[in-house]
């Protein structure tokens, strides 16, 4: 059935729900890129044969990442009025055991990670209970993810859905209240009311410098012209990150919903997600998405009976770091270079075609339906004075336990990294770290009580971006990092200014003569007038920052970098 109306979609809901509580077993398997390059795509296949030769009455279900990236592959089991356990770290050899256990009403406690009792969804307004009644004797050895701190130091809003439920199917999201907030603001607010609400929680763009959501929308809205677009830049150009990725994989939905009503608030009527042609099952998963919600008449002319009409199509970049930059963006949409245009007019002013845009990080987006759903007010009590909400942290480098986690703005970065990291390296000492990607300043251990906060970070040198925390260890070597980044900025380049073009790679020649026992005082004086120049005259934010990581190692390391000088060196 398609829906014509809101109540159309409760009907929906109170059918769909049965699917996440199933009169019969339940057996999901994380498959992400985390879980997939740990093999969970053949354990999952393994799972499904084991269920069928075993003749449990279980269904095998994919769904996205937890977060729990170190323990993968994860395999969860859901009974009826039981705990839902979580395996993680399973492996062929153990399948028969574990399936075996599901038959009998047991548990493989070899393997187990924790229970839920209940669990609390992204946009669902009660919790999940699984548990029913006294808990079995053979449940209560087991620890409930509450009282363990990996989740209760989280706060999973925009992430609640992942790992629950199945991103490729429409239905598991409309069951958790999926489109719900869509719903209500198209049949109880104006466009001008969901603005109001997007500026009064204070939400602030969560890829770059923090840019306040409800300004760009306003200011879009209120631009004179018969067509606009809503584009979410989900490219992510950062190494080693992934989060984007990873949302895309774990809950699209949430974002279409999010570009929905951004598209509702400034008069859009259509929309592009700009997406890393690497992130293949991203892309496959987004797209499956929305020929889900086209068929469901969520998203094409009078959406829900009502006289608003979106569009939704994704187009394909090379995941370029540089289109970070909202012009730069644009250009690769229209099938342009991707390089930066002159600003002002600004993307909102004059964007897409010469139209006005509103271009918006896709976990920005994913916030939107949270605060159309729960108001502004309610947002904005999370978080910092300046930094509201939450923000979905990938944390890598030297960590015991790499993770995806989603934490309040305020968090200090050593609690992040000590509480969902485990700390460093085992033996090891953090020698430094770096939050917003290769355009953060490498910062050193002494400050890891600095919270996760746009401006204080800002103030430090650094950047929130997109929400990579990379830890490194006393043994790495800071010269070889300033490269490493210095080397990123030199092949990323999109070369429409020299002064960003040919200055990148003079830094590349300069850290390489230091490196080879050559370098000299005034290499190092070369290095800091060559920055200052680029961070003045560059066209856009890429060049103007990519000296950041060489001058922030200079600034707190510069005994490792001096002591390879001519005439310094032991």
């Amino acid at each position: 059935m398609k829906i014509k109306r809101p109540e159309d979609l409760q009907k929906i809901k109170k059918e769909r729900i049965k699917l996440l509580s199933p009169a019969r077993t339940r057996i999901t398997v994380g498959l992400a890129t985390c879980g997939l390059a740990k093999g969970a795509g053949k354990v999952f296949e393994a799972l499904k044969y084991e269920v069928k030769k075993k003749k449990v009455k279980a269904d095998v279900v994919a769904v996205g990442c937890n977060g729990l990236c170190y323990a993968e592959p994860i395999v969860e089991v859901v009974r009826l009025g039981k705990p839902r356990i979580t395996y993680g770290g399973v492996s062929l050899e153990k399948l028969g055991e574990l399936v075996q256990s599901v038959k009998t009403g047991g548990v493989l406690k070899d393997m187990v990670l924790m229970r839920q009792d209940e669990t609390t969804p992204a946009l669902a307004t009660e919790p999940i209970k699984y548990a029913k009644g006294k808990l079995a004797k053979a449940y209560t050895g087991i620890k409930e993810h509450r009282r363990l701190n990996f989740y209760k130091r989280q706060m999973k809003l925009v992430s609640g859905n992942a790992g629950t439920i199945d991103p490729e199917s429409i239905d598991e999201y409309i069951a958790l209240n999926g489109y719900a907030s869509l719903a209500k603001v198209l049949s109880t607010m104006s466009s001008e009311d969901v603005i109001k609400e997007v500026t009064e929680s204070k939400l602030r763009g969560r890829g770059g410098a923090g840019f306040p959501t409800g300004v760009k929308w306003q200011t879009c809205r209120n631009a004179d012209a018969d067509k606009k677009y809503v584009v979410c830049n989900g490219s992510e150009g950062d190494p080693e990150i992934g989060m984007h990725r990873s949302f895309l994989e774990s809950d699209p939905h949430l974002v279409i919903e999010g570009m929905l009503i951004a598209g509702y608030a400034i008069g859009a009527e259509e929309g592009y997600i700009y997406l890393n042609d690497r992130y293949l099952l991203a892309l496959e998963r987004i797209e499956c998405a929305i020929k889900q919600a086209e068929k469901l008449g969520i998203l094409g002319k009078n959406i829900m009976g009502s006289s608003f009409s979106f569009s939704l199509k994704v187009k394909r970049g090379g995941g370029s770091y540089v289109c970070g930059e909202e012009t730069a963006l644009l250009n690769a949409l229209e099938g342009s270079f991707g390089e930066p245009r002159p600003r002002p007019p600004f993307p909102a002013e004059e964007g897409l075609y010469g139209n006005p845009t509103v271009i918006n990080n896709l976990e920005t987006l994913a916030n939107v339906p949270l605060i159309g759903l729960k108001g502004g007010k309610w947002f904005s009590k999370i978080g910092t004075v300046s930094s509201k909400g939450t923000k979905i942290v990938a944390l890598s480098g030297n960590v015991a336990q790499t993770c995806w986690v989603e934490v309040p703005l305020g968090m200090s970065i050593k609690e992040i990294i000590d509480t969902f990291g485990k700390g460093t390296t085992p033996g090891k000492k953090i020698k430094a770290f770096q939050t917003g990607g290769p355009s953060g300043g490498v910062l050193p251990a002494k400050s890891l009580n600095m919270k996760l906060d746009y401006d204080q970070l800002n103030k430090a040198g650094s950047l929130l971006g997109s929400g990579g925390l990379l830890v490194m260890d006393e043994d790495t070597d800071m010269l070889d990092m300033a490269k490493f980044f210095t080397d990123f900025f030199a092949d990323e380049s999109c070369g429409k200014c020299s002064i960003c073009r040919e200055g990148t790679k003079r830094l590349q020649e300069i850290l390489e003569d230091i490196m080879d026992g050559q370098g000299t005082k005034g290499h190092i004086n070369l290095i800091k007038r060559m920055a200052a120049a680029m961070a003045d005259t560059s066209a856009c934010a890429f060049g103007k920052t990519a000296a950041v990581p060489i001058i922030s190692v200079l600034k707190h390391f510069p005994k490792e970098i001096e002591g390879k000088l001519i005439g310094k060196r032991a």
